[in-house]
């Protein structure tokens, strides 16, 4: 009996061993907009490797105010270059990579019967209420501000526009009627049922819309780490964004 119980005791101490030496999991910040396309790739990282990926989403914005004031992401994918900028003025980044593309498109419920072909409809009446992210903030918002801006509306929509804190929400708002029309991004617009496509928003009245990918210093000796980080700018990476619409730069 004694020396089951030992046996017990030791297989336990193993078990245990095993579980301590195994990776830690990854802690991936990401923007809203790349939720589904980040998901999919994350899974089979998991699959591949054995190590948990988590993943944080929400504005670019919020995220990088987080890591700044000490949350301990491994990875930040961000929908705008400002705040890898800004963690990089942080000394916080170890490595940078300008991943991903975009464009803005207007959206309008699936059921609707509103005929918009170009920006300056918005200042309908018929528009009572316009979503897009914050602009204060969320990268989507700031985008959709500028193009607004170079066409001389903003100050006409300005009143009507509702902020959301994420470009998924804005997204919501139109899908549930919250929001008559919103401006979101081409890749948020494509995995929506319920929203229709409007109004293709010209590259021209934005800055450019990149994603970079950062490697945090906290887990720039990390291999797992340092593995996604990789992993992320892989040739099967590049597919999984292109599905999801996403253009590779």
């Amino acid at each position: 009996m004694a020396f089951a119980t030992n046996l017990a005791c030791r297989r336990d101490d193993a078990t245990r061993a095993t579980r301590d030496k195994s990776p830690q999991p990854i802690l991936v910040f990401a923007a809203a907009s790349t939720t589904n396309a980040l998901d999919e790739l994350r899974g089979a990282f998991t699959e591949q490797t054995g190590i948990e990926v988590q993943v944080s989403y929400a504005s670019s914005a919020t995220l990088a105010q987080q890591i700044v004031h000490g949350a301990e992401a491994d990875v930040f994918l961000s929908a705008d270059e400002q705040w890898a900028d800004e963690l990089a003025r942080k000394n916080l980044v170890a490595e940078r990579h300008d991943l991903l593309g975009n464009h803005l498109v207007v959206v309008i419920p699936a059921d609707s019967t509103l005929r918009l072909t170009k920006l300056s409809d918005l200042v309908a009446d018929k528009i009572e209420h316009l979503a897009m992210g914050d602009p204060r903030g969320v990268p989507a918002g700031k985008y959709a501000k500028q193009a607004l801006t170079k066409l001389g509306l903003w100050e006409q929509l300005k009143g009507k526009t509702v902020s959301a804190e994420d470009v998924r929400h804005a997204l919501v708002y139109v899908e549930t009627g919250a929001a008559e029309a919103g401006i979101v991004y081409s890749t948020d617009a494509a995995i929506s049922k319920k929203v229709k496509v409007a109004i293709e928003v010209p590259l021209d009245l934005t800055e450019p819309i990149r994603y970079p990918v950062v490697l945090l210093k906290r887990a720039e000796r990390r291999k797992a780490a340092s593995e996604f980080y990789r992993h992320l700018r892989s040739p099967a990476a590049a597919m999984v964004f292109e599905k999801y619409g996403f253009a590779i730069l």
